[in-house]
């Protein structure tokens, strides 16, 4: 569990279109992976649902956007190492639905797997507020308490740090 909440406190920053400091929240998440990545089963369907709160924007331009509720789906895949601790690749297409009820679409990649790339969590944001721009989150996460008996059916954060660029 500590070697993937390590692995998840690094991200990588990708260019993007918009200024530094567009926008910075604080929130949480949880992935629900069916079936359970287990020794055996190391592919899945991901949903996430999640939270973005006490948004902020440095430079001015988004500061109607305050909060926002995050739901998506797509795929979850364990490359190697302990099921309740994987180094493991997610995407998926989200929604973001922000306070003002403005709707943003994007795709995230979780990558655990040192030998795909580097380490990231980051979400290109194609359309709505923020399109164009990349989140990059910096979450402590971990697994369902039973993943041992049971296999990895949650990877949850209750607390993280996004910053959009």
């Amino acid at each position: 569990m500590l070697a993937l909440a390590s692995l998840l406190t690094v991200a990588v920053v990708h260019p993007a279109q918009a200024e530094t400091g567009d926008l910075t929240c604080t929130g949480n998440f949880q992935f629900d992976f069916t079936p359970s990545l287990t020794p055996t089963n190391t592919t899945a369907d991901a949903t996430v649902g999640g939270g973005l709160v006490n948004c902020q924007s440095p430079n001015g331009k988004y500061t109607r956007l305050k909060s926002g509720v995050r739901t998506g789906t797509g795929t979850a895949t364990r490359h190697f190492g302990d099921h309740c601790a994987p180094v493991m690749t997610i995407t998926e297409q989200a929604v973001l639905t922000w306070n003002t009820g403005q709707k943003s679409k994007f795709d995230i990649t979780v990558n655990t797997d040192p030998s795909a790339g580097r380490i990231t969590i980051s979400a290109y944001f194609t359309h709505g507020p923020l399109a164009g721009d990349t989140a990059n989150a910096y979450p402590v996460v971990h697994p369902n308490t039973d993943c041992t008996t049971h296999g990895l059916s949650q990877l949850t954060s209750e607390a993280l740090q996004v910053f959009w660029e």
